[in-house]
């Protein structure tokens, strides 16, 4: 188990000589989440080089991860591009003083590029919204899409689904049941339950067509959207897996919810991705309701990490916009 960014440093190192690489090589810690995040800096270039957290993630997780993120930029997808091993393989086992072993890959590091922002600056209505920037991102989004939809899988897919059980299923969604996220009395639980069941049925009704359901990123938030210049790069496929092709856009608008300018952010980005590829009608009848099952997610992932600062942010300000999402959803259909 790592304990400590140094104790991760020292696994990087070492998995620096599988890729034919100086172990001497500059490594820069960039962030900790559910992986350990290092910039590689050598003679081949610069990568960004990915120590997965112990047992959270299967081989085949990984494997399908990384064959998604290839697929995607040989159909001129921009995305990160895969460096292999120097055996050819996508990722590399590194055993740690404790005999525990840690996967390890590499992607090629987007220069000079910046995130489009920051989900706490969106929420709070600082972050400036220039309507181009989102257009570009709903056609990047579609584009991811539509390379997606052509992909053919031989197997079943490995990766947990963001479908109805993924989102809805209780304890049996992806992140767990975000009812969780309201003990000790906290308001809402019974409006939230309610809600639940009524986008189980939403959920069920609107189906798994391939033009809505299939691979997705799953993580399309500001962070996870590199621009440089006119160029924009999705990152971080950690998440991704089976799910519906609206769920990405639900994410990607999510934490502008608060904002002054969310309509224009909506408008923009689904202007951009029907430029590309259309949406339906069914489609945009569950826009909402795709936002409220993206929130129910941010509930159940904070009811588990009581006392990081995320989850702080989540339960102060995400929970109590859940519940007026689920209110504004569920109080129509209960009047009906």
């Amino acid at each position: 188990m790592i304990t400590d960014i140094e104790a991760a440093q020292r696994i990087a190192a070492q998995a620096l000589a599988h890729y034919g690489a100086d172990q001497a090589a500059a490594l820069t810690f960039v962030k900790y989440r559910e992986n350990y995040v290092f910039k590689a800096e050598g003679e081949t270039g610069s990568y960004a080089l990915r120590l997965h957290r112990n047992g959270y993630r299967t081989d085949a997780e990984i494997l399908e991860e990384l064959d998604l993120l290839a697929a995607l930029a040989a159909g001129g997808v921009s995305v990160p591009r895969l460096r292999l091993t120097a055996q050819g393989e996508p990722f590399c086992r590194i055993p740690d003083e404790h005999g525990d072993v840690h996967q390890v890959d590499m992607l090629e590091w987007v220069a000079d590029a910046v995130p489009l922002g920051d989900v706490g600056e969106a929420f709070t209505g600082e972050a400036v919204v220039v309507p181009a920037t989102f257009h570009a991102l709903g056609v990047l989004i579609a584009e991811l899409h539509q390379k997606a939809s052509t992909l053919q899988r031989k197997t079943p897919s490995a990766r947990a689904s963001w479908d109805v059980a993924g989102l809805v299923g209780g304890a049996e969604a992806v992140w767990g049941d975000p009812r969780r996220a309201f003990r000790a009395g906290a308001a809402g639980h019974e409006i939230v339950n309610r809600a639940m069941a009524w986008l189980e049925t939403e959920l069920t009704a609107y189906g798994k067509a391939p033009d809505r359901y299939g691979p997705i990123h799953a993580d399309v938030t500001p962070e996870n959207v590199l621009v440089r210049g006119n160029q924009m790069t999705l990152i971080d496929f950690d998440d991704s897996g089976e799910g519906y092709y609206l769920f990405d856009l639900a994410t990607a608008a999510f934490f502008y919810l608060p904002h002054p300018r969310f309509d224009e952010v909506v408008s923009a980005m689904l202007l951009g991705y029907n430029s590309v590829r259309s949406l339906t009608s069914e489609d945009l009848a569950l826009w909402r309701p795709m936002l409220l099952a993206r929130g129910l997610t941010y509930l159940a992932w904070a009811a588990d990490r009581v006392g990081d600062e995320t989850s702080d942010f989540i339960f102060e300000h995400v929970r109590p916009l859940v519940v007026d999402l689920a209110t504004e959803l569920i109080s129509p259909a209960v009047s009906q």
